[in-house]
């Protein structure tokens, strides 16, 4: 008993710790970073996890699975464009705390979870981007899946926020939210990426180094 007993705290420790080490240091942490911040041996560690990713899969799961539902619970909200910022602005604020979970969205992570991860987000955020072109607030040409790029594209601005000021990412957000308002605008001028590409797209724009 007190072994399993031993086994379930130390696995929990981990995960705590874990969640603690990819928020502040993103993907580049190693399972050693993990284990000495959570006080247990390395061997503990790879007992409990065969590397990083594992622990990493375990960890941002519930956060990606939030973002979705974060977007259902975003149609409770009578206004469509504001329904639509309030998403933004939730899953901006959960990546600006989180460098793991935002590394994890944008194509850092491991390749099968980027490819779970992005439809069943991408299906919720759907609706809100059929109510708000009925409603007329967004523009015709905008797709579900631009939010991808929209969040990497903001990954100097949540740097920015980590360095700086912790809010300075809304100001950018705001400015990139009024490119998505229905205005007098031409047309975009290529369409936006397949959803089946979205992963190779978000691994493309990671730049070099």
């Amino acid at each position: 008993m007190s072994t399993r007993k031993d086994y379930v705290r130390n696995r929990g420790r981990l995960i705590a710790a874990a969640r603690e080490v990819f928020a502040e240091r993103g993907l580049d942490a190693t399972l050693d970073d993990i284990a000495r911040h959570a006080g247990v041996g390395t061997g503990t560690a790879y007992r409990h996890f065969p590397n990083k990713q594992a622990v990493a899969a375990v960890v941002l799961a519930d956060a990606t699975a939030q973002i979705a539902a974060d977007a259902r619970t975003a149609l409770d909200i009578a206004d469509p464009w504001a329904a639509l910022v309030t998403f933004f602005e939730l899953t901006a604020a959960r990546q600006a705390a989180d460098r793991g979970l935002y590394e994890t969205l944008t194509g850092h992570g491991d390749a099968a979870e980027q490819a779970r991860i992005w439809p069943e987000i991408i299906t919720a955020v759907t609706a809100l981007f059929d109510r708000a072109r009925r409603a007329g607030v967004i523009r015709a040409d905008a797709e579900p899946q631009d939010i991808a790029a929209v969040f990497a594209l903001l990954a100097p601005a949540f740097e920015m926020s980590r360095r700086i000021a912790p809010d300075l990412w809304r100001r950018y957000l705001a400015l990139v939210l009024d490119g998505l308002r229905a205005t007098d605008r031409p047309p975009l001028p290529v369409p936006p990426p397949p959803l089946a590409d979205l992963d190779l797209v978000l691994k493309a724009g990671k730049g070099r180094g």
